[in-house]
């Protein structure tokens, strides 16, 4: 019996910029346990790009083709399920991911909008597809057979007119059971100069957060993966060519006792191959010294990260959210930071309760807690999570607009025919306690926080402040409070932003794709994309970088007169600092743009105690000319993140909000002999 044809495809938009540029994992997964139990029945083959998936199937048309559905390829996946289904109709198509619904309600407005799809996987996907395959293939891959049988398979779901067969839950996997798909050679092509490597360690979440695709119950049960790794990091860290960046998908690492010996294997890897240079993970909500000591030994390539969504108590019980106290949460960041390595909070607009008040206490909360960054999201109604349900969204009253994802759009081809397909997501603009209006300025007030406190792109004046006494968030609210009264530029910059957070919004996702239709040609051309966010902080510090320096200075000056405490000498250090934060930071991708200059206070001393020191401390007898380099660590970076991100508008936002710590890229003062 010849071997069933498989294609399982983990897609991205490839415009301007990459909308994933990760590993197929989940897919590397399924494929690898198909290959695994039934070697001898299965010819497989991995796709990330749209291009690649569209070439092998004008080569020969496989039996299955399977499609990752997540919230940012969802669209792009069923547009080339609706062109396979007219082109090759025989060809079964499958779904699985968490982009599918919880209630009986989502999973019937699922199958209404995808009649081209033919059976989807729900919750773990390796043994459910292999059921699917055995039924497949007993019934010759006739689709319509199954379903006229209503045969139940476990994980599967289909429908049938109106009528939806929902197979029986099956018991969780022993991750220890999955084979790696790296050893098996299935993600080897994915070794390019623009994807970053993924693994996982865990699967499964304790916690049962309402807005988080973990937080259900079936999910609860966390199962444990550490007989492969070693091999695989290092099968991994021998091929690696692109971004140096290791993805673990993982929801609490370092929060398990197992995480000390992981650690310890990708510290190995780091002293042994100079990688990862930088882990994109979501470290422990609970264990907080653990994760601190976990993070530490693996070099500042990680930030420690307290998912506090808000700090309000009101909304933390209404979304079933457990936190450890702010003051263990403080203690933990300044633990962490004492080792140069990364903290950052994350917070969710919108959340049911939110106000104005609680959100900008919630802010308050985790400046003041020291962490580096504070990631900023609005409240995603995602499938499959407790607070999308209806009731929820009736319980709140949830009012919700449709939004272009980042970067997730595009046009492709197949066979002849034509592809658009663009990503949207649903979003909170308002709830019973939170107004639209105040929504909005909410996002205004973040656009501030990510421009002003994140990356710590001016620590120059965030340390000067904690050196006289004085609130950091304060500082960044005394500029909120005039962000439109500096200048006509910083203006237009909240007015697009407002207008991007106001405007570009849509009632449904099909009159999202309708728009983006017609406007598509536009939109793959315009290099500054569709996140307001991304924009807003790019604008700040690659086009108008000289009118904020400036101005955040001057707000400080003005503060400190309003004190008493701007006397002359004072004065001249602000004027120094002023120019010294300009230069270090100017040209900033430009490897090879050097400066000598002359300072008469310390700035090297001034730099090493991270600007946590008064004037006086610094003041010197005579002037001293500094130069101003990129040292040989800072050069290998800033190359590989322009080969990653480009150098388009998109691009370089991009950079600023996946690197978190970009001032590890401004320039170091050296004194000249």
């Amino acid at each position: 019996m010849p071997k069933a044809k498989i294609y399982l495809a983990d897609l991205t938009h490839n415009g301007l910029v990459l909308s994933s540029n990760v590993f197929p994992l989940s897919i590397g997964l399924v494929g690898a346990y198909l290959l695994d139990k039934k070697p001898d029945e299965v010819s497989l083959e991995l796709f990330k790009y749209p291009e690649d998936l569209s070439q092998a199937l004008e080569t020969e048309v496989p039996d299955i083709v399977g499609f990752a559905n997540y919230s940012w390829n969802y669209d792009l996946a069923r547009q080339y399920a609706k062109t396979i289904k007219k082109l090759w109709p025989e060809t079964v198509i499958v779904f699985g991911g968490p982009n599918y619904g919880l209630t009986d309600e989502e999973i019937a407005a699922f199958w209404k909008r995808n009649p081209d799809i033919d059976f989807h996987v729900a919750r773990e996907g390796e043994e459910a597809f292999c059921l699917l395959l055995d039924a497949l293939v007993a019934a010759d891959f006739d689709v319509a057979k199954i379903k006229t049988q209503r045969q139940e398979i476990g994980n599967i779901h289909y429908a049938i007119g109106d009528e939806i067969i929902q197979g029986p839950l099956l018991p969780r996997l022993n991750l220890e059971d999955v084979p790696s798909p790296y050893l098996m050679g299935l993600m080897d092509k994915f070794f390019d100069e623009n994807l970053g490597p993924m693994i996982h360690t865990t699967r499964g979440c304790p916690f049962s957060c309402a807005f988080c695709t973990e937080g259900t119950k079936y999910y609860n049960l966390v199962s444990q993966r550490e007989g492969q790794l070693e091999a695989e990091m290092t099968y991994i860290s021998e091929r690696v060519r692109g971004p140096r960046d290791l993805y673990i998908s993982d929801a609490n690492f370092g929060m398990f006792k197992q995480d000390y010996e992981k650690a310890r294997i990708i510290a190995q890897c780091q002293e042994k191959y100079n990688y990862p240079k930088y882990v994109h993970v979501s470290t422990g909500k609970n264990q907080k010294e653990r994760v601190v000591d976990i993070v530490k030994s693996l070099n500042g390539a990680v930030s420690m990260a307290a998912s506090l969504q808000s700090t309000d108590a009101t909304v933390l019980a209404n979304v079933a959210r457990s936190n450890i106290s702010v003051d263990k949460l403080s203690e933990a960041g300044k633990m962490a930071n004492t080792n140069a390595t990364g903290t950052y909070s994350e917070l969710i607009l919108g959340l049911p309760g939110d106000s104005i008040a609680a959100h900008k206490q919630s802010l308050r909360d985790t400046v003041e807690m020291d962490f580096d960054n504070i990631r900023m999201y609005q409240l995603i109604m995602l499938p499959q999570t407790v607070l999308n349900t209806p009731d929820n969204r009736v319980k709140y009253d949830m009012r919700t607009k449709h939004r272009i994802m980042p970067r997730s759009f595009g046009r492709y081809a197949l066979a002849g025919e034509e592809i658009v397909s663009v990503e949207s997501e649903e979003i909170l603009v308002s709830n019973s306690t939170l107004p639209f209006d105040d929504y909005v300025t909410c996002r205004e007030m973040d656009l501030t926080i990510e421009i002003l406190h994140n990356g710590k792109v001016f620590a120059e004046v965030q340390g000067l402040c904690k050196a006289y006494g004085l609130s950091w968030f304060d500082f960044i609210m005394r500029f909120f409070d005039r962000r439109r009264e500096f200048s006509d530029d910083i203006t237009k910059m909240y007015d697009d932003f407002r207008v991007g957070t106001s405007d570009r919004l849509w009632d449904s996702a099909e009159e999202l794709g309708d728009n983006v239709r017609r406007d598509i040609d536009r939109m793959l051309v315009d290099e500054r994309g569709t996140n307001e966010m991304s924009t807003g902080k790019a604008t700040a510090f690659f086009v108008l970088f000289d009118q904020m320096n400036t101005v955040i200075f001057s707000v400080l000056e003005d503060w400190l007169a309003d004190l008493g405490k701007l006397d002359d000498l004072a004065s001249a250090y602000l004027k120094e600092l002023q120019r010294f934060s300009r230069i270090r930071k100017q040209a900033l991708l430009s490897e090879k743009a050097d400066y000598n200059e002359s300072f008469s206070f310390d700035m090297e001393k001034a730099e090493k105690n991270s600007f946590q020191i008064l004037p006086e401390q610094l003041s010197i007898n005579s002037a001293q000319i500094y130069s101003l380099t990129h040292n040989s660590v800072q050069r290998e970076l800033i190359e590989n993140y322009a080969d990653e991100f480009g150098d388009s508008f998109d691009g370089l936002g991009k950079l600023l909000m996946r690197y978190p710590h970009i001032h590890r890229l401004f320039r170091k003062p050296v004194a000249a002999a």
